[in-house]
């Protein structure tokens, strides 16, 4: 597998800010089914759209291992970073960015089990399992809840190795970069970056399938595949997770939303905007427009119509001080120099004198009579 990291078959291009973990996805199988579309509705997020090849929806289930998970720039620890790995899969799409969808992913992984789902809201399960690489064969096995919900059988490799070619199948189930899911009510998306998957057409004997025979998919014969595949594996790198509702097209911009009526918000744009720095990606928006509405009612609902400020950054928002102190981050280096010192006051403290100016900022400033934020 190559360490160069390719960035010319890439749908959309990957975010600008620093990746937050690399792994590597090793001996995979996939496993796919064509599905009725209605069977698979009830398993897609109100946001998301069921992505579709030639009017048939997929499901896959596959079995892998994860090797070398770590953060960024820290080394891999292996009885940490490499456990066995059995997801189920559908593909979906927002905004014309194409992604994948899990069901669920079992893992022989604790830390991983644990931590994903609360940091990410992607839906691990802990199993017992392992990817046992033979002569000719990859054996494969997972058993969740006492072995009520198992997967198992054996891979043969029977093609020669090769790429999908554009506009196939193939191309529609591997080529994907983004993945979406459902965190704190919010749904979410992040990026995934590694080169074109090399594959080969392969054969599988299934023993046991009660795990996808858990969910009612549509599927009729859950030990007879339509397509079987089989790689040996790419190199990834991953982003944090990123809230999925975006404004234009250039997925590395941050925005304000300020209230438009508010004589101080338009004081706080103006000032932002006359010590911004040249390469600060910032936008604004008036809280009510259309474009930051859209991005308000798709955050978690405790949230949602707050009488504060938000800051999208990073595809993560922040309110009240906490949005207030981060803007510093824009602006030229002797108020960003202040950035951490902020932080040292207490959070309720912060928060409380913010209140207390919101309440009032009708009174102290005159409201403007149209609003001025520069908007582009």
């Amino acid at each position: 597998m190559e360490d160069v990291f390719d960035t010319s078959h890439l749908p959309f291009s990957m975010p600008i800010r620093k990746y937050s973990l690399s792994q590597e996805w090793r001996n995979l199988t996939f496993l796919h089914w064509a599905v009725e579309k209605d069977k698979l509705i009830k398993y897609i997020p109100n946001d998301l759209e069921l992505d579709i090849y030639e009017g048939k929806a997929y499901v896959g289930v596959v079995p892998f291992e994860m090797k070398k998970v770590r953060p960024r720039g820290l080394p891999s620890i292996p009885i940490i970073s490499n456990f066995p790995e059995y997801n189920i899969r559908t593909y979906v799409k927002k905004d014309g960015i194409s992604g994948v969808l899990f069901l669920t992913l079992e893992a022989k992984s604790l830390i991983t089990c644990f931590h994903a789902p609360r940091a990410y809201g992607l839906p691990y399960n802990y199993a017992k399992g392992k990817v046992r690489l033979n002569e000719k064969s990859i054996s494969w096995e997972s058993s969740r809840n006492k072995g009520a919900l198992k997967l198992s059988g054996i891979t043969t490799d029977i093609g020669k190795k090769q790429q999908a070619k554009k506009g196939s199948l193939e191309e529609f189930l591997f080529e994907r970069y983004s993945l979406y899911a459902e965190h704190k009510g919010c749904l979410k998306r992040a990026y995934t970056h590694h080169n074109k998957w090399n594959f080969n057409p392969a054969k599988v004997k299934i023993f046991t399938n009660t795990l996808t025979e858990n969910y009612d998919l549509g599927i009729k014969d859950t030990l007879a595949p339509d397509l079987v595949h089989f790689s040996k594996g790419v190199k990834v790198r991953t982003w944090n997770v990123e809230v999925a509702q975006r404004i234009g097209e250039d997925k590395n911009r941050d925005f304000l939303f300020l209230d438009g009526d508010c004589g101080l918000c338009h004081r706080l744009a103006g000032f932002i905007d006359r010590r911004i720095t040249k390469n600060a990606n910032l936008g604004y928006r008036p809280n009510t427009s259309e474009d930051a509405l859209k991005v308000i009612q798709s955050l978690p609902d405790k949230l949602k119509n707050m009488d504060t400020v938000y800051l999208i950054r990073n595809g993560k928002p922040f309110i009240r001080s906490a949005a207030a102190i981060r803007c510093l981050l824009y602006m030229k280096w002797y108020y960003r120099m202040w950035y951490p010192f902020c932080w040292l006051v207490p959070l309720p403290i912060r928060d409380l004198c913010y209140r207390l100016v919101a309440k009032f900022r009708h009174k102290i400033f005159k409201r403007p009579e149209i609003c001025t934020f520069r908007i582009d």
